[in-house]
């Protein structure tokens, strides 16, 4: 892909504690925008967190500045209450946002599978299919997409929810407690926890496992770029310009993994350096599965939609183009 010109520049944001924002002044000329990461800053923001620094934002004429969330669920709802422009978000949060009143819309793909996993600690259990997760216990985030699509996938696989116990976690502490041994299984994503797993449990003396959904019959989009209707409907030409130089920086970050990985940590210092370059490098397979980047084919959304509504009893007056636009990918 072609490389651009790259200048140096980055805001960081933080939550305040009752989980609103404050945005900083943008230059004149400007128009000042706030990007929602879901979590902590890691790899699989590199694209973002490039873009900011490398001045693409600037050159489309936007200040943006990322900011950490607090799971994608609670994320996609914080952008439809206007707290953020932007966030990482997945299909089914938008889904249960959307049936509950709410006005968002993914706007392009980053994970064009979905990257969860439930890993566990290899000697102590062999979850090879979905059926071995019987009578044991899984850890996920509270606000975490797998408190929705675990039960689902599940009951696709032919096995009951009931026989699985759920545990709703602190995101920061489902790591400790696999290892540790205080869960039998516990959430993980490929470009994003799983590399975390790995170094924990290698620091512990054992060894991490884990099993895929989309190895079993879960082929649906994972996380991408939300907005809500309000922001498409009122800046369309903002949304156009935010993707185009998002995507500008997901493909530097591919192309220049080593690069990518030097700018994340030169903002965030307190990060792994091997931890990082692992969740960039687990990227590219999980987004090159489209045309081209960031795209979203409706059959793949419809897929979505139907196993969520089934299983909540929508009231089937959503649509898959409620749910998503290609219209402002570059």
């Amino acid at each position: 892909m072609k490389r651009l010109r790259w200048l140096a520049f980055i805001v960081a944001g933080a939550l305040t504690a009752c989980g609103s924002t404050e945005r900083a002044g943008a230059p004149d000329g400007l128009e000042p925008l706030t990007f929602n990461m879901a979590w902590l800053p890691q790899g699989s923001m590199s694209g973002v967190l490039v873009a900011i620094e490398q001045g693409l934002y600037r050159e489309a004429g936007l200040e943006v500045e990322a900011v950490r969330g607090f799971g994608g669920i609670r994320t996609v709802n914080e952008i439809d209450q206007g707290m953020f422009d932007f966030g990482y978000g997945d299909p089914v949060a938008v889904i249960l946002n959307r049936s509950q009143g709410g006005r968002t819309k993914m706007v392009g793909a980053i994970n064009q599978t979905w990257p969860a996993a439930l890993c566990y600690v290899k000697g102590r259990h062999d979850i090879q299919r979905p059926a071995d997760l019987r009578g044991l216990t899984v850890g996920g985030g509270r606000s975490s997409p797998m408190q929705v699509l675990l039960p689902l996938w599940l009951r696709k696989n032919s096995v009951e929810p009931d026989d699985v116990t759920v545990l709703q976690l602190d995101p920061a502490v489902v790591t400790a407690s696999l290892v540790e041994g205080q869960i039998d299984a516990g959430e993980c994503w490929r470009a994003n926890s799983i590399p975390l797993f790995q170094k924990r449990a290698k620091e512990a003396g054992v060894e991490i496992g884990w099993i895929e959904y989309g190895a079993f019959g879960l082929d649906i989009y994972g996380n991408g770029l939300v907005a809500s209707e309000t922001l498409i409907e009122e800046k369309p030409d903002v949304v156009r310009r935010f993707l185009r130089a998002t995507y500008q920086g997901y493909a530097f970050a591919l192309d220049n993994p080593e690069e990518a990985t030097r700018i994340v940590l030169e903002h965030y210092p307190v990060l792994d350096p091997e931890v990082t370059r692992q969740q960039i490098d687990a990227l590219e397979p999980l987004m090159v599965g489209g045309a081209k980047l960031g795209w979203l084919e409706a059959a793949k959304v419809e897929r979505t939609l139907d196993l969520v509504a089934d299983a909540y009893e929508l009231d089937g007056t959503m649509s898959a183009d409620e749910l998503y636009t290609t219209e402002f990918l570059p």
